[in-house]
């Protein structure tokens, strides 16, 4: 016994380390399987787990439109699923046992209801431990489901607003495009939940809103992607001279230029017609041949601007030479002849063309393929 006892503490004194042994069960540490803190593995997982104790978690939910609170703040709505593995991923250092470093959350097992607003879930994790051992494992929580109204709902209900977007068009009232148009950006969600009411009238649509910077955003997003001339201004309300704090109604103008497909148009003194317009850009087919991609400020500066225009009938070619085409009326059975002009230079038999009279003069328009001509861009 005493010799046993000096060899070991000459072991100790010459530096070589001591084998260590897990507490409950004796298995021996090795360099391949380290203990955790004083444990094997095994014996770790089975008598203390992944947690110290079961957390209970508060989450609160908005009844009307699903968003939730986290850390004093309202976030889009998200499944209570996910709602639950962000809240353990975000503080798992609170609630995990010493030895655990690392925990990811797999998914939710089950969820299942205990009394009124009470609930527990197992939730199936990867656990990484201070011995570097991957493990899984279910554990339990519980939480607190609250339903109330939040702050921007309950300001809706009022029809308490800040912002105000009037959209109107140059020519005095909306198509049914437009319409379309701006009720399809209104259906994404970071515009929408900020929306208080809509009025379709018969001069264009009111977009009452919660805040200034969304109303902001619309307004770029039509001005951007129609060309829209945005005009803001803003009406007090309130004004707290102890914080200087301004309250009121920004109110954003939204006007959309009188431009359409189709539409006879003069940019600096030439006369053209509308292709397509896309991205703040108006492409035009000028009847001297060439095709433009011109930006939208030029309609709002005076340089492109819509020309009257009466449409007159559409013709199909049936004969062309150099300097004629020969054009059939289809529904009269009448052949007109109309002289051959630049832009209808590659226009060839079976074509479709038709007329616009501006002032006392017709001009003619190839209907389809509009790629003739070097496009130019201004």
């Amino acid at each position: 016994m005493v010799i046993s006892l000096m060899h070991k503490s000459l072991r100790f004194i010459i530096g070589e380390k001591m084998p260590r042994y897990c507490i409950i069960c004796g298995r021996e540490e090795t360099s391949e399987k380290a203990l955790v803190n004083g444990l094997c593995t095994e014996c770790f997982l089975k008598h203390r787990g992944i947690l110290k104790s079961i957390p209970v978690y508060d989450i609160t939910i908005c009844s009307v439109c699903g968003s939730w609170r986290y850390h004093g703040r309202w976030h889009p709505p998200l499944p209570v699923e996910d709602i639950i593995k962000k809240m353990i991923h975000d503080g798992y250092e609170k609630i995990v046992n010493k030895g655990v470093e690392l925990i990811e959350v797999e998914d939710i097992q089950r969820i299942y209801k205990v009394n009124k607003g009470f609930y527990e879930a197992l939730v199936n994790v990867t656990a990484v431990l201070s011995n570097n051992d991957i493990v899984r494992s279910t554990i339990k929580i519980r939480f607190r489901l609250n339903k109330v109204v939040c702050p921007l709902c309950s300001r809706k209900a009022g029809k308490s607003f800040n912002a105000l977007v009037q959209i109107r068009s140059e020519r005095g009232y909306l198509t049914g495009l437009e319409k379309e148009y701006i009720y399809r950006v209104l259906t994404d969600p970071g515009l929408s939940n900020d929306v208080v009411e809509i009025k379709d009238g018969k001069h264009g649509i009111d977009i009452k809103m919660l805040t200034p910077v969304i109303a902001r955003k619309l307004a770029s997003t039509i001005s951007r992607e129609h060309g829209a001339k945005v005009i803001e201004t803003f009406k007090l309300r309130k004004y707290d001279p102890r914080t200087g704090r301004k309250n009121g109604v920004t109110t954003l103008s939204v006007r959309l230029p009188d431009l359409s497909e189709g539409d006879i148009v003069s940019y600096n003194g030439e006369l053209g017609i509308i292709r397509n317009i896309e991205h703040s850009r108006v492409r035009v087919h000028f009847f001297s041949g060439k095709t433009s991609s011109i930006s939208i400020n030029d309609y709002w500066r005076g340089s492109l601007s819509r020309v009257n225009a009466v449409e007159d009938k559409e013709y199909l070619v049936i004969a062309h030479d150099s300097t004629t085409l020969y054009l059939l009326d289809e529904k009269t059975g009448e052949i007109k002849e109309y002289p051959r002009q630049t832009n209808l230079n590659m226009v060839k038999d079976g074509d479709r063309v038709k007329g616009y009279r501006v002032k006392d003069r017709l001009y003619m328009v190839k209907v389809e393929g509009d790629n003739h001509g070097e496009e130019e861009k201004a």
